[in-house]
C-alpha cells in the first residue's frame, strides 16, 4: 500500500502548477566555483579550474545535452596518462564512470537490471519505512534538529549499503572516503589515502561474498557472470565502489536541496500536502533548477570538432555545467517539463537514477506528513553551505516543527 502514492499520475493542471511555483522560487545557490557564477551568455567558454587547469565549460542546455552524448568526447582519455587534471579528486581508469564504448557498455549492461523503475519500486516500502524511522528519531530530538544530518546523510547510505549488501554495523569504517570522487579542492595525497582505505574494506567483503553468498547486488554480481561477462576481483570491486561513491554524496545533497526548496516555499509546501501524487513532478523540476551536481566529469576531445560556436582541439578537456545548462532553458516559451542533465545524458546517464528520485518523493513525503508545521530555523541568508566539492548542497539545514 506504500506505493499507491507513487503510481497515481497527477492531475495535468495540478502538475502544471506545481512547476510554475517551483520556478517562481528564489531558490538561494550557495557558493559555486568561482567559473560557474559569471553571467555570460556565451554557450561555451574557456575557464580555469581551482587547480589552474583550462577547460572548456559548456553552459547551453542544447549543446551541453549534445555534448554529453558525444562519442568523440571521451571519460577514459579525460583520466588516462597526461590528461589534463581539473581537481584531485579522480575515478579509477577503470571504474564505470571512466570507461567508454564496449568496456563501459559491459559493466552497464551487468548492473542495469538493479536499478529498473520495477525494481526500484520493489524498495519503495522499505525506504518509506526507513524514512519514518529517521523521522521517528529526528522528532525525539529537541528543535531545532538539523535534517541533513538526521535524514539526509542516513537514508542514502543506508538504502546504498543494503542493496549492494554491505553490513550497516560497518559503515563507520568509510569515514570520509565515501566523498572522495566529489573533492575539488583539498590534499591529493590525502584524499588518495582515503580513497585505498575505502578499496581494501570492499575487496574484504568482496572476498568474504564470494565464500558465504547473499542476495544483494554484490553476490548477484559475482553469481551471474558468465563467459566475456566474467568480472575480475578488481573489477567487481572498483564497480561497487562506484555505484556507492556516485549514489551516496549526490543524492544527500540533492536532498537536503530540495528540502530547502519546501521550507522557503509555503505555497508550494500546501499544495504537496494535500496531493502527495505531485511530490515526483515537483522533485524534477526542483533537480532541474537546483541540482546537487554543479558540474559533469571533465570529457577529452579525441579530435577537432565543434561545440556551441567554439572550436575544440583535439586533448582539450570538456566540462558541463549542470546548473548553467539547466537553467538556460527559457522556461517562459519551453514546454511546461524539461529533460533536465542532473542525472547525465547520453551512455553515462546516472544508473541510478530511478533509486535516487524515490528517494527523494519518499523523504518529502515523510517530512510533510510526520511534520505538519515543518519550518526553516535559519536565516535563509545565513544558511550552511558545502565547500571544496563538485556537488552542492548544505553542510547543516535547522529545522522546527
Amino acid at each position: 500500500m506504500t506505493v499507491d502514492w507513487l503510481s497515481v499520475a497527477p492531475e495535468p493542471r495540478a502538475a502544471a502548477e506545481v512547476i510554475r511555483l517551483v520556478r517562481r522560487s528564489v531558490i538561494p545557490v550557495g557558493p559555486l566555483l568561482g567559473s560557474l557564477r559569471t553571467r555570460e551568455r556565451q554557450q561555451v567558454r574557456w575557464v580555469q579550474a581551482p587547480n589552474g587547469t583550462g577547460t572548456w565549460l559548456v553552459t547551453d542546455y542544447e549543446a551541453a545535452r549534445s555534448a554529453l552524448a558525444d562519442p568523440r568526447l571521451s571519460r577514459a582519455a579525460a583520466v588516462g596518462p597526461g590528461a589534463p587534471r581539473l581537481s584531485p579528486g579522480q575515478p579509477a581508469p577503470d571504474s564505470i564512470i571512466s570507461l567508454d564504448g564496449a568496456e563501459h557498455a559491459r559493466l552497464r549492461r551487468l548492473v542495469t537490471g538493479a536499478f529498473t523503475e520495477r525494481r526500484v519500486a520493489d524498495l519503495s516500502p522499505f525506504i518509506d519505512n526507513l524514512v519514518a524511522e529517521l523521522l521517528e528519531e529526528m522528532a525525539a530530538k529537541a528543535a531545532p534538529a538539523d535534517v541533513v544530518g538526521s535524514l539526509a546523510a542516513p537514508l542514502p547510505l543506508r538504502v546504498l549499503c543494503s542493496v549492494l549488501g554491505i553490513p550497516w554495523q560497518d559503515h563507520d569504517q568509510f569515514g570520509s572516503g565515501i566523498s572522495v570522487l566529489f573533492e575539488m579542492q583539498g590534499d591529493a595525497d590525502e584524499n588518495k589515502a582515503r580513497a585505498l582505505r575505502l578499496a581494501r574494506y570492499m575487496a574484504t567483503l568482496v572476498a568474504r561474498k564470494r565464500r558465504e553468498g547473499g542476495d544483494d547486488l554484490i553476490c548477484a554480481l559475482i553469481a551471474g557472470q558468465d563467459g566475456e561477462d566474467r568480472l575480475s576481483n578488481r573489477e567487481l570491486v572498483t564497480l561497487a565502489l562506484s555505484i556507492l561513491m556516485a549514489g551516496y554524496e549526490t543524492t544527500v545533497d540533492q536532498l537536503s536541496l530540495c528540502i530547502l526548496s519546501l521550507l522557503i516555499n509555503a505555497e508550494l509546501t500546501a499544495v504537496l500536502r494535500a496531493d502527495a501524487s505531485l511530490i515526483p513532478t515537483a522533485v524534477a523540476e526542483i533537480m532541474r533548477v537546483s541540482p546537487a551536481v554543479s558540474i559533469s566529469f571533465p570529457r577529452v576531445a579525441g579530435e577537432q570538432m565543434t561545440i556551441g560556436g567554439q572550436t575544440i582541439e583535439p586533448g582539450q578537456p570538456v566540462v558541463v555545467s549542470v546548473i548553467g545548462a539547466n537553467r538556460s532553458v527559457r522556461t517562459d516559451t519551453a514546454p511546461i517539463t524539461v529533460s533536465h542533465l542532473t542525472f547525465g545524458h547520453g551512455i553515462h546517464r546516472c544508473i541510478g537514477a530511478p533509486l535516487a528520485r524515490i528517494q527523494l518523493a519518499s523523504a518529502l513525503r515523510g517530512l510533510l506528513t510526520r511534520f505538519p508545521l515543518l519550518a526553516l530555523a535559519d536565516d535563509p541568508a545565513a544558511l550552511e553551505w558545502k565547500s571544496g566539492s563538485s556537488s552542492r548542497g548544505l553542510a547543516r539545514l535547522h529545522v522546527t516543527w
